[in-house]
């Protein structure tokens, strides 16, 4: 019996404290001979080997591999090396194979141990951790992960072709919206064109008609006939009225500054409200931009005169670096932020009008904003200007 294997006996012995170990552990003297093993490593060898047999050195397990599968010969162990160079190994993964044919993983650490006296290797003692669970665990943790990311991917995958469709929606929905704004306008345009061209003329004619009768009046008659003229009137101007709302000829004629200008005079003296206007526009603007100019001021004004309590207003247009942008403010009790927060986000909230003017913007890549606060209310429009047209000529204000 060599000294190192008699001083592992007289501890365990004397203490019992090798024995019951929690974990796998052996030694083996300088030659590689196993002096001492516990119960837990006779249980992940499967096997109890001699002590002392000088034909089992390194390692009492049946056969070792390597991590990757491939044999592992007993003298090229961690326990072989570490008994050769005197370094330590912690946590080295080792596969014991048993004689049964099952095969355990297992972590070595493995520490030298030193004469006293003179510091020479007189052996080593390896303690190992049986890997089974934390595989087991790993292995389900990885198939997680696989199962996740593949879920992940196919969540992916949903939420592209959903946005994607989303996407094609919206386009359709603002291609059709375009289109319907498109068709309003040349209807506006027809209707306004039929009541100035066709109704206007028919009440023309009765005009000239009346006019007739007035001339050979009796007493009887002229009642009626004040009467008429007077229904006459109020049909003529509500022709006119109607027709220049729904689309002024001066906008097609001469462009939005003159057609603003002329508009923005007529609503002040009709609602009593005080404007004050500026409109920095040196050329004409595509046909298209000066609809929607007009469109946006039309509903800015509406809006003024039915909600907003204010007396007065200011109006400014004007263009800089191929932007365009508009600016009506009002001086009345203001949109609470709660409804100015839902158009913002919505659209909605401040009436079709304005969410109409949005669409119409946002058709043309233009921007809207609004702004209020208790002093008033400010909207402000810009669209980028591709071209211009001719300059604009100057037109004499009044509703003709």
């Amino acid at each position: 019996m060599s000294e190192l294997q008699a001083q592992l006996q007289a501890l365990d012995q004397e203490s019992g404290i090798l024995s019951h170990l929690p974990m796998a552990a052996y030694v083996v003297q300088a030659d590689g001979v196993v002096v001492w093993y516990n119960a837990r490593a006779a249980e992940l060898w499967g096997r109890e080997p001699a002590i002392g047999d000088t034909d089992e050195r390194f390692c009492g397990a049946h056969t070792l591999y390597h991590p990757d599968g491939s044999h592992m010969a007993h003298c090229d162990t961690p326990v072989a090396l570490a008994l050769s160079t005197g370094a330590s190994v912690h946590e080295q993964e080792v596969i014991i194979e048993r004689p049964d044919g099952s095969r355990v993983p297992v972590s070595v650490h493995i520490d030298p141990i030193r004469n006293p006296k003179d510091g020479q290797i007189v052996g080593v003692v390896n303690y190992f951790d049986d890997l089974t669970e934390r595989k087991r665990q790993e292995a389900e943790r990885e198939q997680l992960l696989r199962e996740a990311e593949t879920r992940s991917a196919e969540l992916q995958e949903a939420r592209d072709e959903l946005e994607t469709k989303v996407e094609q929606r919206t386009i359709a929905v603002r291609d059709l919206s375009s289109r319907l704004i498109h068709v309003q306008d040349k209807e506006r345009r027809r209707i306004a064109r039929e009541l100035h061209d066709s109704i206007g003329q028919y009440l023309a004619a009765l005009g000239m008609g009346l006019t007739q009768l007035e001339k050979a009046e009796t007493s009887e008659s002229r009642e009626t006939i004040i009467e008429c003229r007077q229904l006459l009137d109020r049909c003529i101007n509500e022709t006119r009225t109607l027709s220049y709302l729904l689309h002024p000829p001066l906008l097609d004629e001469v462009g939005f500054v003159s057609a603003a200008t002329n508009y923005v005079e007529e609503f002040a003296r009709r609602s009593g409200i005080e404007i004050d206007i500026s409109l920095d526009l040196p050329y004409r603007l595509p046909a298209d931009t000066e609809v929607l100019l007009f469109r946006v001021l039309q509903e800015a004004l509406t809006n003024i005169h039915r909600h907003s309590g204010s007396s007065r207003a200011k109006i400014r247009a004007g263009i800089d670096e191929g932007t365009v942008s508009l600016e009506i403010r009002d001086y009345g009790h203001g949109i609470s932020e709660e409804v100015l927060e839902r158009f913002r986000t919505s659209g909605n909230g401040v009436g079709l009008g304005l969410a109409g003017v949005r669409e119409r913007l946002r058709e043309v890549d233009g921007n809207l904003e609004l702004s209020s606060t208790s002093d008033g209310t400010i909207l402000r429009v810009s669209l980028l200007v591709t071209n211009a047209r001719e300059p604009y000529r100057h037109f004499a204000a009044g509703l003709h």
